[in-house]
């Protein structure tokens, strides 16, 4: 009798790891999943977003609903910004965090673009 429970014991734990193992995670929405890190906004408008990069490389993005508003981009005007976002017939926006200070120092740059910009000018 012993050895029938363990048994079916041991099935059970063997059926219940399965299930765990054979679950799908939850379907991801359509378009390719892409990123843009250390990015200053420099425009945005309702339709579209202008990005510069650490090394001025511009990228301008038209924007779809899912996009917040820009004034949440105009209270970070000077900093550097992750973004995550979704390629489909116009960019969806996912989420951005602030750039972590040691991705700064990677790229390259870890000064303010804007103070660098003014003291190339003089």
């Amino acid at each position: 009798m012993k050895k029938i429970a363990i048994s079916t014991a041991v099935f059970l734990f063997a059926l219940v790891l399965t299930k765990i193992a054979n679950q799908m995670p939850p379907e991801a929405p359509p378009g390719i999943v892409f990123s843009l890190k250390a990015q200053l906004v420099v425009e945005c408008t309702p339709d579209e977003i202008a990005l510069v990069d650490i090394h001025w490389k511009p990228t301008h993005l038209e924007k779809d609903s899912t996009w917040p508003d820009c004034s949440m981009f105009q209270r970070q005007h000077d900093q550097f910004l992750d973004f995550f976002l979704l390629r489909g017939e116009k960019t969806r926006f996912q989420s951005y965090e602030k750039t972590a200070w040691w991705r700064k120092l990677i790229l390259g740059r870890n000064r303010d673009p804007i103070d660098e910009s003014i003291s190339m000018v003089r």
